[in-house]
Formats: C-alpha cells, sequence, structure tokens
C-alpha cells in the first residue's frame, strides 16, 4: 500500500519505503513551492466569512456519517485495526466519533470561547472597547506533527487551523493516515468555491524521521506555528531543530499525559464501576485522558467489593470490544500479574484471556517493584491495565498525583492530564481546588473522561488563539 500526499497541487515527491511501506513524501522543492503561495491563499481564506468555513466543515462531517451508514469504510476500518492494534469495535466508535469532531456548532463554541469579542474578529477588525479594534490574523503555515493512537487527535487541530484562515500542514502518523486522508478527502465532493479555499489550504504527507523534508520544515521554511503531539526522544530533537530556525516559527508542545481516577467509598456503585471499565477498554489507555492507576478512598473491604464490581464490567464490555493480544504478551502479562502479587497486591483479571488485570494495593503503588523483572512493560506497552490504590484520604490520592511522573512505571510521561472524579459532593469541591494546583489540566466526572467539550483548552492551550496573531487599531488618542 502506497501513502500518497494530500494537496489541492501536485508537487513534487520523494518516494521511499518506511515499515515496509511505500511512502510518497513532498520534496523541499514541493514544499518550497507549496509554502510561497501561503500569503495569497490565507487572504483568500480569510475573506471568506467565518461561518462559510464552519459549513463547509460541519458538510465533511455529515458525508463521513453517511459513508459510515452506507458501510463503505468497512476495508478502512479494517486497515485502521491492523494499523493502530485497537478492535473493530474500537474503529467503529472512532469513525461515530468523526462527525462530533466536525459539527459546525462546536467549532463555533470553541471560537468563541477564544475571541470573547465575537468570532468576527477572524473576518475583520471588530471593536474591543471604545475607539479600539483586534482583527485575528492567521499566523501560519502552520504545522502539525500528530500522535498515533486516534485519527481524532489530529482532526481537532487541524479543524481549528484551517477554520481560523491557516495554511496548514498535517503530518499524521502510519498508524492514522490513511484515516485522517479519508476524512478531508471529502473536500473533494462538497465542491463550490469555499470547500475548494479550504481544500488548497490543506496539505496532508508523511514524512519520516530522518527526512530532508522534515528537517527543512523544521529548520528553514518560513512557516508560523509548529505544533507537536508526542513525547521523547522526538520532543527533544524537534526542539533542537526548531530553534535553528532563522523564521523563529511558534513552537507549540502538547506533550505525553495520563490519566487518573479517583473514586470514594461513598459513590462506588454500578454507575461509577460501569464508568471506570469503559475509560479502561477504551483506545486500551492510549489517550491522554485514559486512566491508568486509581486511587480509592475507602477501607480494604469497600474497595475489594468495587474493584470486583468493575471486573465484571469490564467482563461485559469486552465480550463486544475484545482485545487484540499476541501469545508474548499474554505470557509477559501473566508474568507481571503473579510479581505485582507477590509484591502486596491483590490481582483482579480476566478469566478467559489475558484480555485485562487490575491490581489493588493498600496504601502505595508496588507496580515499580513488580517492574524491575518485567522493565519492558512501560506505559504505552501496558494496556487494559490498572493499579488501583486504597487510600485513608483524599490528600492521598492527590500526593499519589503528585509523584507520578517520577515513577518507573509512568517514565515518559510529563504529569496527568485529566482526572476523572466519584466522589461526593462534598468531597468534589475540596478536590478540584487541590487538583487545579497541582498542575491538573482536566477535572471531569469518571464516566466521560475520553469526551471532549467545545469550551476546553488542550492540555491548558487555547489553540485558536495560538494559531492566530492580534492585529491591535486605535482610532483616537488614548484620553489622558
Amino acid at each position: 500500500m502506497s501513502l500518497t500526499p494530500f494537496s489541492y497541487r501536485a508537487y513534487a515527491c520523494v518516494e521511499k519505503r518506511v515499515r515496509n511501506q511505500t511512502v510518497a513524501e513532498i520534496s523541499e522543492d514541493g514544499l518550497s513551492d507549496l509554502l510561497s503561495k501561503a500569503r495569497e491563499v490565507q487572504n483568500r481564506l480569510c475573506s471568506i466569512p467565518v461561518e462559510e468555513r464552519l459549513l463547509v466543515i460541519e458538510k465533511i462531517g455529515r458525508a463521513w456519517a453517511e459513508k459510515q451508514r452506507k458501510g463503505e469504510l468497512e476495508a478502512l476500518k479494517g486497515e485502521l485495526s491492523d494499523s493502530t492494534g485497537y478492535a473493530l469495535k474500537m474503529i467503529d466508535l472512532e469513525f461515530s466519533l468523526v462527525s462530533s469532531a466536525l459539527n459546525s456548532l462546536s467549532i463555533k463554541q470553541n471560537l468563541r470561547a477564544s475571541f470573547p469579542f465575537g468570532i468576527s474578529c477572524l473576518e475583520r477588525f471588530a471593536a474591543v472597547g471604545k475607539n479600539e479594534y483586534c482583527w485575528y490574523r492567521p499566523r501560519g503555515p502552520v504545522f502539525i506533527i500528530s500522535s498515533g493512537n486516534s485519527i481524532i487527535p489530529p482532526l481537532i487541530p487541524t479543524t481549528i487551523s484551517i477554520a481560523a484562515g491557516n495554511m496548514t500542514l498535517l503530518r499524521p502518523s502510519l498508524a492514522n493516515f490513511q484515516g485522517v486522508k479519508e476524512v478531508y478527502s471529502l473536500l473533494e465532493d462538497i465542491g463550490g468555491d469555499v470547500a475548494e479555499s479550504m481544500r488548497e489550504a490543506l496539505t496532508i504527507s508523511y514524512f519520516s524521521h530522518d527526512s530532508p523534508s522534515l528537517d527543512y520544515l523544521l529548520t528553514k521554511s518560513n512557516v508560523g506555528v509548529i505544533n507537536f503531539w508526542g513525547g521523547e526522544p522526538a520532543r527533544t530533537e524537534i526542539s533542537r531543530r526548531v530553534s535553528s530556525n532563522p523564521n523563529h516559527p511558534n513552537l507549540i508542545i502538547n506533550g505525553p499525559l495520563t490519566g487518573y481516577a479517583i473514586v470514594d467509598a461513598a459513590s462506588a456503585n454500578e454507575s461509577s464501576a460501569l464508568a471506570l471499565a469503559r475509560n479502561i477498554l477504551l483506545y486500551d489507555q492510549q489517550l491522554c485522558s485514559s486512566p491508568t492507576e486509581g486511587a480509592f478512598v475507602g477501607d480494604w473491604k469497600e474497595a475489594v467489593e468495587f474493584v470486583t464490581l468493575v471486573g465484571k464490567k469490564l467482563d461485559e464490555l469486552t465480550e463486544t470490544m475484545p482485545p487484540k493480544v499476541n501469545e508474548s504478551y499474554a505470557y509477559a502479562i501473566e508474568g507481571l500479574r503473579r510479581s505485582i502479587q507477590f509484591k502486596g497486591s491483590m490481582v483482579f483479571k480476566s478469566g478467559s484471556s489475558p484480555s485485562w488485570t487490575i491490581a489493588l494495593s493498600k496504601s502505595r503503588s508496588y507496580l515499580d517493584d513488580a517492574l524491575q523483572a518485567f522493565p519492558e512493560f512501560g506505559l504505552h506497552t501496558r494496556r487494559r491495565f490498572m493499579e488501583m490504590i486504597v487510600v485513608d484520604k483524599y490528600e492521598d490520592a492527590i500526593r499519589m498525583i503528585e509523584g507520578l511522573p517520577k515513577r518507573k512505571a509512568f517514565r515518559g510521561i510529563d504529569g496527568v492530564q485529566s482526572v476523572g472524579l466519584s466522589v461526593s459532593d462534598d468531597a468534589r469541591e475540596h478536590l478540584c481546588s487541590s487538583l487545579a494546583e497541582h498542575g491538573i489540566f482536566r477535572i471531569l466526572p469518571l464516566e466521560d473522561m475520553y469526551m471532549r467539550s467545545p469550551l476546553e483548552p488542550y492540555d491548558g492551550i487555547n489553540l485558536a488563539q495560538a494559531f492566530t496573531y492580534a492585529v491591535y487599531r486605535r482610532d483616537k488618542p488614548l484620553e489622558a
């Protein structure tokens, strides 16, 4: 299978073999030609009312939903299941979320939250005070280097960037390239001048880590923003290269984060058990919001009852969303289970296959100790695996979260992005204040940790503002 760029015009490409796939990368000359048209393309896109841009994005989402309804995405679903390792049912769920990510009302809400004086400021000078105005112009071209665990994360910054009027160059991962390209290729079917202008503003191409084209984009090109999603060692290497670019593009990094669950005895019931089980299974815990550790505030007996209930829910959900587990993983996870049990945890596991594991520990984590014998079982290797730590006080849960990035079991993680709560109302307000003070980006109900509101920033960053700059205008002298 050949991965070819999605672009409005044909640009010179270089073919290479990457992980047994033929990949056509846009060449340095092709990128130079592409970026030379940026101002013209962005001015044309910005001349289109924002509402019309959003309508085209809405049409993409609707067209995608229709293709899914007609069963026209089955082959793609199989390809992505193979490339990402997710179950077909998980890919099907992800496909159903695409139209939500491209919902015009949601994007409009995001833009309104980003620009409190109104989204008309993306079209012209808008009043921000008496005789004072701002026009938010595209900071682009915007180059987005996306992560590979889902097709939804690349859609969000890319769509916001285009809606804000930027020429946008997206580099997906190999795992999700075909899915992302399939979504935006629907621009070709919509037709009309607005869709044509938006298509002209978007280019999708893969670039390998040692690609001269990637090096050109990072170190020499006249891009305005580089938005990187991912972790080490790529993050440090990209930061080093961008720092040498004489055009000084803004570098926005969305680094590797994880999720945490806090449940107390007062709220431990069938609903919260189902909520935790669902979040453990979704995307095999590979999202930045996925709970990969949890704290149970209560006594040991209550915790055992709750985790037993979670296990039942996991078994039920696994029937419709079975994992992809090879023999070597099954053997290794069984060894890790025995090791953490030997260290002092009580282990709950699926009966028929190595599809899920919950280790219940008292007062502290035993996972670091157990991983000494299984160092290869880092966070991104462990799937559908969670340690639940029984603590006496909510402050103990905060302490666990604070120390998590320093632990061997979470090496490579900057910290906790999302905390899902299933606690009493009295505890919630105090916990929310403490979590905010400890640098948590998202505090949510346990039920839908994976869902994003249109009003949310992304890891503390307002992307729409980051992809634009304000032109300030004053018509009269300031009064003394």
